[in-house]
């Protein structure tokens, strides 16, 4: 019996729309500052001017549990792939590199002997091991603009009021005046490869950032949401400024 062709599904899928977004501009100073190419291991950590857009949005999502506003960072999560992040970088920064012991969260199996493993009782503790990483000490103001969907500006108006650090945990911060409604900023120079593939600037730098796919992000755990996984991707960024320098330390001016 010959078998059946199958019709092409005629019905085309559309995808759910985008929501408004509204866009809040923040202004931080820092004591000190270090956050890590996320190609770079934790443990010989290489600086970069600028953090992620996951750093930033998941910022907002840890600011907003540790107020006890647990519903809310739940609700915001699960609208990150719809935010957009514009982060423009200090005048300068003066990276060193330092050594000293680092704490990690454990977050997978224990291996226990070669290709043998079990599960973590430690999941979500620390562990301490020794590294180096670049910090800087910065000249000016770094400024966090976060296109937001509207019903979630007041929750991340509130965590952008109360960000304690941006980087790494050791990067505490604090805002500079207040946070401020404004338009999408066109002239930060902080663009993804779509954009800076055909408008390609002088003066300009590539770094490495992560950013969330268009896609809802799952909890590693019930209580753990976590960058890095499928519903991330690490793509080269366009910054203003450049570096100079050697392995030693190196310093990052904008203009």
């Amino acid at each position: 019996m010959p078998k059946k062709k199958i019709k092409a599904d005629s019905k085309s899928v559309i995808p759910p729309p985008i929501p408004p977004l509204v866009w809040l501009k923040a202004a931080y100073k820092f004591h000190t500052y270090a956050y890590r190419d996320p190609r770079s291991a934790s443990a010989s950590a290489m600086g970069s001017p600028v953090v992620s857009p996951t750093t930033v949005l998941l910022g907002i999502a840890s600011t907003l549990f540790s107020l006890g506003k647990e519903s809310e960072a739940k609700s915001f999560l699960s609208a990150v792939h719809h935010c957009s992040v514009v982060v423009d970088a200090p005048d300068g920064i003066i990276f060193f590199r330092a050594f000293h012991q680092l704490r990690r969260y454990e977050t997978g199996a224990m291996k226990t002997s070669k290709e043998k493993f079990k599960p973590n009782a430690r999941i979500g503790l620390t562990n301490i091991n020794q590294g180096t990483r670049e910090y800087g000490l910065v000249e000016g103001h770094t400024t966090i603009y976060g296109g937001i969907p509207e019903e979630h500006c007041e929750a991340a108006t509130l965590a952008l009021t109360n960000l304690g650090h941006l980087g790494t945990h050791d990067s505490m911060c604090s805002l500079v005046g207040s946070v401020e409604n404004c338009s999408e900023p066109k002239y930060v120079v902080y663009m993804p490869p779509e954009q800076w593939k055909t408008n390609i600037q002088s003066g300009c730098t590539a770094v490495t950032l992560s950013r969330f796919k268009n896609a809802a992000i799952e909890p590693t755990l019930p209580h753990w949401w976590m960058a890095g996984g499928d519903n991330t991707e690490q793509v080269p960024y366009l910054i203003k400024g450049r570096f100079e320098g050697t392995s030693r330390g190196k310093i990052y001016r904008k203009d």
